[in-house]
């Protein structure tokens, strides 16, 4: 795989990577006579898909270059070594997805597959063919449809975004059938609000669900029709919070179901680049444990990110003397947990 394909599947794979968020978790093996993890430090794991990682994995997927033959059986196996690794409690185990992405594929493979995935093919396969020759297709074809996955074939660089975008269609068949209409809300991030006077820079989420095809003679078949969404500026919703409850120096905060930061009074997402605000890199996965850093325990972090409702308490340190902290200084912080 070289000039032209080779580009080609790198840009396939950072297409992939830009589909996954926070939720998903992931890692990318390189494989020619061996397997090999682009990054050593993700050995025999998945991380959390998170802005950080996803913009490290692409850096390295950059560097890749050729060398020796491809051994898909390999890396087939220490895939599924993973995967089932994360069967044994870890995650959630919504959808278990393999993405081989190869310009050929040797009969070599079924073992693999009557070992680790047969009968119950528990780990969908996805498989991208890369370059305009097609001598091996019906080969990366059969790995697909023999393991509840879906055949793509990529010829050219205006072929990755919308053949990459198939395996979502496939993945929520089943929640198009069982009528799982989840409500996902989208990490912090920073947008221009445009009103009537000016124009500034805040802090939004977007809350989106999907949309299915409700016809009856497409039910069967679980049609994604797409999403829809809406902004929500998050000093809009930091309002609802009953602010008379909260005493003299109490506050409220918002955090994601990852522990995420999304409204704090000690966030500060901007900093001036000369006379321009310019986002923080990173201010939208900052942890709630950097900020109420007295939760060593994580007393109210795991509550919280389990959307426990009710009350806690903790001493913290108080911050006083325009943000000199006063180890002598101690608070008691109530702090009342609040679901959407």
């Amino acid at each position: 795989m070289k000039g032209l394909k080779m580009t080609i599947a790198k840009h396939t794979i950072n297409t992939i990577l830009d589909t996954l968020g926070e939720n998903d978790f992931v890692n990318v093996i390189a494989y020619t006579d061996y397997v090999r993890y682009v990054e050593p430090c993700f050995k025999g794991t998945l991380v959390q898909a998170d802005l950080d990682n996803r913009e490290h994995f692409k850096l390295l997927v950059d560097e890749l270059h050729v060398k020796g033959e491809a051994k898909i059986k390999k890396a087939m196996k220490e895939s599924f070594k993973i995967l089932n690794e994360v069967s044994n409690g870890q995650g959630s185990m919504c959808n278990q997805a393999i993405m081989l992405i190869t310009d050929g594929a040797m009969m070599d493979f079924e073992s693999v597959f009557e070992e680790f995935n047969w009968p119950e093919r528990r780990v969908r396969i996805f498989t991208y063919l890369i370059g305009r020759e097609m001598t091996f297709a019906q080969n990366t074809k059969w790995i697909a449809c023999n393991n509840k996955g879906y055949y793509t074939h990529i010829s050219t660089l205006a072929d990755v975004q919308e053949n990459v975008m198939e395996y979502l269609h496939v993945l929520s068949r089943p929640m198009v059938i069982n009528h799982d209409h989840d409500i996902i809300w989208t990490e912090a991030y920073m947008d221009t609000l445009f009103t009537t006077k000016a124009q500034s820079l805040l802090l939004m989420t977007s809350v989106a669900m999907p949309v299915f095809s409700k016809k009856k003679e497409t039910l069967s078949h679980g049609i994604l029709l797409g999403v829809v969404g809406s902004d929500v500026p998050l000093m809009e919703v930091m309002k609802l919070a009953p602010r008379y409850m909260l005493g003299a120096h109490g506050y409220a905060f918002l955090l994601n179901n990852n522990g995420y930061i999304l409204a704090h009074p000690d966030l500060r997402p901007l900093y001036k680049d000369g006379k321009k605000l310019k986002p923080k890199p990173n201010y939208n996965s900052v942890d709630l444990a950097e900020v109420e850093w007295e939760d060593t325990e994580e007393m109210l972090r795991t509550p919280m990110v389990k959307g426990e409702t009710g009350s806690n308490s903790l001493n913290v340190r108080a911050s006083v003397d325009k943000g000199v902290r006063d180890p002598s200084c101690a608070a008691l912080l109530k702090v009342i947990c609040y679901r959407t």
